[in-house]
């Protein structure tokens, strides 16, 4: 079992209904999760769940609720279509730091950029196996990343929300084994579960 720390930005109406039929597309994690922005990547629960709420909720305690804005787009070293967050952009950055301290700090990966984002979609050719630490440039499907890029281009941005509450999620062993090449696919019935909620600036909420 594996932790994740995730923000579901509230967005309008008309953006959420068009981000979710992009999702519904492209995305092979769009019934896993909803629309998020992770702050902190899936960890071992060998971290103990406890220790972990507790690290979370000290770090948090310094900061207080910021605006997000989703814009621009970005292509990653995996071949995912992400969203990025143009507003609050270096606020999530120093968060992400904050968080990776401590009893996480292991787990940082300094080796991979951090691009604050909302993924998209994930474009892989039919029959490659995707593998998130070791992504093959000939596996991008280019013609049906293009396509998504259109689309995505075409979303209503311009609208921005408050980062005031995270979510402390748990991921399945089967979803890791998915992202790490050794699942074919996520099974069907596999969700996120929710753990804990977390607010900017407010210790134990």
């Amino acid at each position: 079992m594996y932790y994740a720390l995730v923000f579901y930005p509230q967005l309008d109406s008309e953006l959420t209904e068009s981000i979710d039929e992009i999702r519904r597309k492209y995305d092979p994690t769009v019934d896993w999760s909803e629309p998020h922005v992770a702050v902190v990547f899936p960890v071992p629960d060998v971290v103990g769940e406890a220790e972990l709420v507790g690290h979370i909720e000290d770090v948090l305690t310094d900061w207080k609720p910021f605006e997000v804005r989703l814009g621009g787009f970005h292509k990653s070293r995996d071949h995912w279509l992400f969203l990025t967050v143009a507003k609050g952009e270096r606020q999530v950055k120093d968060l992400y730091q904050s968080l990776y301290t401590g009893i996480l700090e292991e787990y940082r990966r300094d080796d991979i950029e951090f691009v604050p984002h909302l993924g998209l979609g994930l474009f892989v050719k039919e029959g490659s196996t995707y593998d998130w630490d070791h992504p093959q440039e000939a596996d991008l499907d280019q013609e049906k990343y293009d396509e998504a890029l259109r689309q995505a281009k075409a979303l209503p941005l311009g609208s921005s929300c408050v980062m005031e509450k995270l979510h402390l999620v748990k991921i399945a062993d089967e979803v890791l084994d998915w992202a790490t090449g050794k699942r074919a696919s996520i099974p069907e019935d596999s969700r996120s579960t929710e753990v804990r909620e977390f607010h900017l600036g407010d210790r134990g909420a």
